[in-house]
């Protein structure tokens, strides 16, 4: 009996912290003016690689390298869940606004579990929106053009989105937990993805930035190209960054003081 009644407890509190979290999200405008952005730059990409296709050496529009350049928008919400992921972690230590959460639920590591799982929720939904909203774009503008069929694998395409999005989200949180810096953090982690790996890596140690987090990503995001990870294997990889940055951040907010 008592282990029941410390289960529905244990279910209770998890519920609780999990509807806090959520409100946290959009009590504030930050968050849903990131999300509307992010859709308007998603569906802008789409058509403005609709506008250019068959200009300047572009892929004429219907083709499949054309399309498969309008679906490259999956990067866009994967910046915007490492974004919103940092925030949610890192401005609870920055405003201090943890100290009142943990005296009424002191048990930090199911505080820090629960933020990232709604971290990793929203990042799914809002990529599967995203993705939708794109690919709706995509398909009533090839249909204007009497274009009425897409490339394979836009379904892995979906799905990989998805998932991109969801360990970025969960990457974010794992940096915003060991900076507790958001400003650096965001800054660094953008820094990181978009020069270091694409830009310094890849011509000093030529193949290796391939296994790390941005070319995952990409591997899940975009079409097969040379050199990109195969989905499977970009999957595993980025989910590898995922759980080793979480379980680094566990351990640190389980031992830093919050006071």
């Amino acid at each position: 009996m008592n282990s029941a009644v410390l289960r529905n407890t244990g279910l209770l509190n998890r519920g609780r912290l999990s509807r806090a979290e959520v409100r946290k999200l959009f009590t504030t405008k930050a968050v849903p003016v990131t999300l509307a952005i992010a859709i308007v730059l998603a569906v802008g990409s789409v058509i403005i690689d609709a506008l250019v296709a068959g200009r300047q050496g572009a892929a004429p529009l219907g083709t499949d390298a054309s399309t498969n350049q309008m679906l490259k928008f999956g990067a866009i919400p994967c910046v915007v869940m490492l974004i919103l992921g940092i925030l949610a972690a890192g401005s609870e230590f920055r405003h201090r606004t943890i100290v009142p959460v943990l005296l009424a639920t002191p048990h930090r590591i199911r505080v820090f579990a629960v933020k990232v799982i709604v971290i990793a929720a929203l990042g799914a939904a809002f990529s599967a929106l995203v993705f939708g909203l794109g690919l709706e774009t995509i398909v009533l503008t090839l249909s204007a053009h009497g274009i009425h069929h897409l490339p394979g694998g836009v379904g892995r395409l979906y799905a990989g989105t998805v998932i991109a999005a969801a360990c970025f989200g969960m990457i974010g949180v794992a940096l915003g937990a060991l900076t507790r810096n958001t400003i650096a953090a965001i800054v660094a982690a953008i820094v990181w993805t978009l020069f270091v790996e694409q830009v310094i890596l890849a011509a000093i140690v030529p193949g290796v930035e391939k296994w790390l987090p941005t070319a995952a990503a990409i591997g899940l995001t975009n079409a097969p190209g040379p050199g990109t990870p195969s989905p499977v294997v970009a999957g595993l990889v980025l989910a590898g960054y995922a759980v080793a940055l979480l379980a680094a951040a566990s351990r640190t907010t389980m031992r830093r003081d919050v006071t």
